[in-house]
């Protein structure tokens, strides 16, 4: 596999791990609409807290900035509110990555022109290219995304070496992008 094209089919093996899976979890996601709405929802929480003891929390500003007190509530609360927020996101992603199932098995990919057969100790499925939402490359793993919550996790170890990787993620995406016919 180093001459970076690959005779079809190709035939990956690999054993999944949590920390595959924590790859996937940590991977930058744009919020949602539900997701910006809880965001500002947050935000608001705070700002609505930090209003309901203004006059305990009065005492924290400068008389020279006493004029500038609500607009210093507004920022403390959008900076508590942003950190509880992004603090919420870090354990969700944690509990994710607890309470994914992997499995047991050696998991076995073969890649057709037309469909990916996957095999790990569960019941085959067959996967089209067409189903393939997103290719994501990253340093130590190739993404085959069918939903923002839900992908193909291939490690580097499956691969002789980071070029073959890089391969396969680009042969994917053209496949992917192909099976839409927009390649």
């Amino acid at each position: 596999m180093t001459d970076l094209t690959f005779k079809l089919p190709l035939r990956l093996t690999f054993r999944l791990t949590r920390d595959d899976i924590a790859a996937f979890e940590r991977l930058p996601r744009e919020l949602t609409r539900s997701g910006t709405l809880a965001f500002f929802a947050t935000i608001f929480a705070c700002g609505m807290t930090l209003v309901a003891f203004e006059e305990q929390l009065g005492g924290f500003v400068p008389e020279t900035l006493a004029g500038y007190s609500n607009i210093i509530f507004a920022v403390v609360a959008g900076a508590i509110g942003f950190v509880a927020f992004s603090l919420a996101l870090t354990l969700l992603s944690y509990w994710r990555i607890s309470q994914a199932e992997y499995p047991s098995e050696d998991t076995e990919i073969e890649v057709f022109q037309y469909n990916l057969k996957i095999s790990d100790g569960r019941p085959p499925r067959t996967l089209q290219w067409n189903s393939i939402a997103r290719v994501i490359e990253a340093p130590a793993h190739v993404f085959l995304c069918l939903t923002p919550r839900n992908a193909v996790i291939v490690p580097l170890r499956a691969f002789h070496s980071v070029a073959d990787m890089r391969a396969f993620a680009d042969l994917s995406e053209a496949l992917s992008h192909g099976a839409d016919g927009n390649a």
